[in-house]
């Protein structure tokens, strides 16, 4: 099962792609009940949070890596670690399989091809939303890095030669805080 968050926009009343942003806290919260149902279902081993900026390839990963019945995938920026120690809660508190929890994060290799994505995506944002979430997704998953001991998998997105379909390839994590300070410093350099 995925929840991917942009998805409940249109199940909000008036929904507007042209003002999707507007529809973000609504969409979210729908999302989260839905994360919590399928908790509470026990249908689940593993548990999954993808994380990254907009048009980063989170949904294109998840949709051709990570269908399996017994995997729930919550589809989301992850720009708040509070807001991702919330949803750890509520896998403490509702789910009793002891799930293997996950975070997947995806950089875009070319920025500039990621933002020409966005700009024409249905959805519409403000630019600043962009770098936004790419930002805070980072910070995000450097404290996760730093604070956790949870499993956390970085890929690399890019368009592959000749194809209008994006290819990941896996960094290596081989130390939890030198990584966590690279992303820290990426998202600075980023502001």
């Amino acid at each position: 099962m995925i929840i991917e968050v942009d998805e409940y926009k249109k199940k909000v009343t008036g929904y507007d792609a042209n003002k999707s942003e507007d529809f973000h806290l609504e969409s979210a919260k729908l999302a989260d009940k839905d994360f919590t149902n399928c908790l509470k279902s026990k249908k689940y081993r593993r548990v999954i949070f993808m994380a990254g900026g907009t048009a980063s390839g989170k949904t294109e990963f998840a949709s051709s890596y990570l269908i399996h019945k017994d995997q729930l995938v919550y589809d989301g920026t992850l720009k708040s670690f509070e807001g991702f120690k919330i949803k750890l809660e509520r896998i403490e508190r509702y789910d009793k399989n002891n799930s293997k929890i996950k975070v997947v994060l995806i950089i875009p290799l070319d920025w500039v091809k990621a933002f020409q994505v966005f700009l024409k995506r249905e959805r519409k944002m403000k630019s600043e939303t962009f770098f936004e979430t790419h930002i805070k997704s980072k910070l995000t998953i450097a404290r996760v890095l730093r604070e956790t001991k949870i499993r956390v998998e970085i890929y690399v997105s890019n368009y592959e030669e000749g194809k209008d379909k994006l290819g990941f390839t896996r960094v290596k994590i081989i130390d939890r805080i030198k990584t966590s300070v690279a992303l820290q410093k990426t998202a600075e350099e980023m502001e």
